[in-house]
């Protein structure tokens, strides 16, 4: 156990003696928390620009005109309908409504007529404006269907409903989506960068090879074992601080909820960290030379993080690369996290830990048994 102690102390020691380290380690997985909050900054609620085109004139288009104007996140204005593309196409405009001609009428008769939406930003753009005018013609035409055609007895119901009395009480919300996103992608960032972290600190092994280091040290009362556990112990530790100061950041400076109990995010990471080391060990077990080692980590950290959705959201890749993200740990601990965010409690992602634990495991052992069968130590260039 000294010697475990010592020898860590002296690869942190090594690792730190470069201030490029210090960047390394915590500079670029806060860097990732800024790109992150760039990203999310201009996102939120805001007016929905809406044109209107109204060729029916009549008293169903302008009354529903005219409660569109009563909700403050819709911005109407008349437009001509030969000039609507340019203005959407200029981005003045995020959508036009264009109200057919005789559309009370059609109305009356039984058979409404079909607003027409046009927009260049896509459906999410205008599904409340859809859903809005969609209840608010169901609501009409239920009218007329109680009316049994007979106008007298309409007027009478469309009139009443119009003037009923709602009493309405507004309270604003926080709006949580904003902070979720901008945690689990800063997380993403984290996972991609503790791996290259993790990577760094293992490739000493091999600079201590190449440099004839590691035989004085061997040839000291030190165990091969020990000198390679001493090193997973090292980046265990890097990691955990790594950890600890991004969630410190993102609670305490910037104030952005994560919505997941810090000792939670901890535990979750903290397994992914156990792997991120595993395959840094791994990789030097098997990597011929430094250069092999450094290839190696940048063919198995970014596509890998790439699949397991640390960049974006596992759900926008094809149905393919969805099922295939299940085979790299970064999809696991993400879940985990994501299903935090969204209430689920500790319980429901002790799954994703055993997954994330049997990673590990696999991992270490591949990589013990290959140190132990290694015969040439003295090819490292």
């Amino acid at each position: 156990m000294r010697n475990i102690f010592l020898l860590t102390a002296n690869i942190l020691k090594v690792t730190f003696r470069k201030k490029s380290s210090f960047i390394v380690y915590f500079v670029l997985p806060l860097l990732g928390l800024f790109i992150s909050m760039a990203m999310h900054s201009s996102t939120g609620t805001r007016s929905l620009n809406v044109g209107i085109i109204n060729k029916d004139n009549g008293i169903f288009s302008d009354d529903m005109i005219d409660s569109l104007r009563y909700i403050e996140d819709f911005d109407l204005t008349h437009t001509e309908p030969n000039s609507f593309e340019n203005l959407l196409l200029d981005d003045r405009l995020d959508c036009v409504v264009i109200f057919p001609a005789d559309y009370t009428e059609s109305f009356l008769s039984g058979k409404p007529a079909k607003i027409e939406i046009v927009t260049l930003k896509g459906k999410d753009t205008t599904i409340w404006l859809e859903n809005y005018i969609r209840l608010y013609a169901e609501n009409v035409y239920i009218l007329v269907q109680a009316s049994g055609g007979r106008k007298e007895v309409f007027d009478k119901l469309y009139q009443g409903y119009k003037e009923q009395k709602l009493n309405l009480e507004a309270e604003r919300v926080v709006d949580q989506a904003k902070d979720r996103s901008i945690a689990f992608q800063s997380l993403g960032f984290l996972l991609m960068f503790v791996m290259i972290g993790t990577g760094n600190t293992a490739e000493i092994i091999l600079k201590e090879k190449r440099d004839r280091t590691y035989f004085r040290i061997c040839s000291a009362p030190v165990k091969p074992g020990e000198y390679v556990l001493s090193n997973a112990v090292t980046n265990i530790i890097i990691v955990l601080v790594q950890i600890c100061a991004l969630i410190f950041v993102m609670r305490w400076v910037f104030k952005i909820n994560t919505y997941v109990a810090d000792w939670q995010m901890l535990v979750i990471l903290g397994y992914f960290g156990l792997i991120a080391v595993a395959i840094g060990m791994v990789i030097v077990a098997f990597a011929g030379s430094s250069y092999e080692a450094g290839a190696a980590s940048t063919l198995v950290i970014v596509p890998t993080c790439m699949l397991g959705g640390c960049f974006w959201p596992a759900e926008l890749m094809p149905d393919m690369m969805q099922k295939a993200s299940y085979f790299v740990p970064q999809r696991w601990a993400l879940d985990a996290i994501q299903a935090l965010q969204r209430g689920a409690d500790f319980s429901d992602v002790v799954g994703n830990l055993a997954v994330l634990l049997a990673f590990a495991a696999a991992l270490f052992a591949i990589s013990a048994y290959r140190f132990r069968v290694a015969d040439n130590l003295g090819r490292f260039v």
